[in-house]
């Protein structure tokens, strides 16, 4: 049997924890399965590809359960793996959103490109003065259908799957005891203002985020553009 190539590792810290980690760069045998993911254009074989790819790039800790990990961290864990993979730059082609017709091109360097953090955030919410609710991310099941906080049913299922826990004085109810549809029904029985807490934890939540000014030639007007996740960087 043919010794194994050496690969080179680097570190890292995730974002939602500061933990460290080392890494590695993709395999080639890994970068294949991530273009025929891309080109099936199935978003299950995209997920799936994600989780198998960075699991397989992370070395340290031997035991990281990819799936567990904020969608933020998977996102900026899998463009860490790319840069060193692929390379740094990846080439866009940006439209100016107040003018369709005009098109440029556009370098981005990954290595640039981090998690945008809101200054105050936290993942435990007061909800009463008896009553703490402490809230997870979202992780790699919403990759698919997004954080969708459009209408009270949606906002109810997001928050409804990220609870972690409800504290009521010294009593802790964690997600995992709680029966189906129970957290939901408690959640309905919320007022409007302690629910609106919860929400703004989604609101400000850290997120990968890249803003960049242009200038269009063709009207000489500067436009920005915002990208967000991982659809542009895949």
């Amino acid at each position: 049997m043919l010794p194994k190539p050496s690969k080179p590792e680097y570190n890292t810290t995730i974002p939602s924890t500061g933990k460290k980690i080392k890494y590695q760069p993709f395999t080639v045998k890994e970068e294949k399965l991530l273009i025929l993911a891309a080109e099936s254009q199935d978003q299950d074989e995209i997920t799936n590809a994600i989780i198998n790819v960075i699991q397989n790039c992370v070395t340290s800790p031997p035991d990281i359960n990819v799936e567990e990990l904020a969608l933020f961290d998977i996102e900026y864990l899998f463009l860490k793996a790319r840069s060193k993979s692929i390379g740094e730059k990846i080439e866009l082609m940006v439209t100016d959103p107040s003018d369709p017709g005009y098109t440029v091109d556009h370098s981005i360097n990954i290595d640039k490109l981090g998690i945008d953090k809101t200054p105050g955030h936290t993942d435990i919410i007061t909800i009463s003065d008896t009553m703490t609710l402490k809230m997870k991310y979202p992780d790699i099941s919403f990759f698919n259908e997004g954080i969708d906080m459009s209408t009270i049913t949606t906002s109810l299922n997001t928050v409804g799957r990220c609870v972690s826990s409800l504290v009521v004085d010294d009593e802790v109810f964690n997600r995992s005891d709680m029966q189906e549809g129970e957290i939901e029904e408690w959640l309905e029985s919320l007022t409007k203002s302690q629910f609106q807490k919860i929400t703004e934890f989604f609101e400000s939540m850290p997120r990968l985020r890249y803003k960049f000014t242009l200038k269009n030639e063709r009207t000489e007007k500067d436009f920005e553009i915002v990208l967000e996740g991982l659809e542009y960087f895949f």
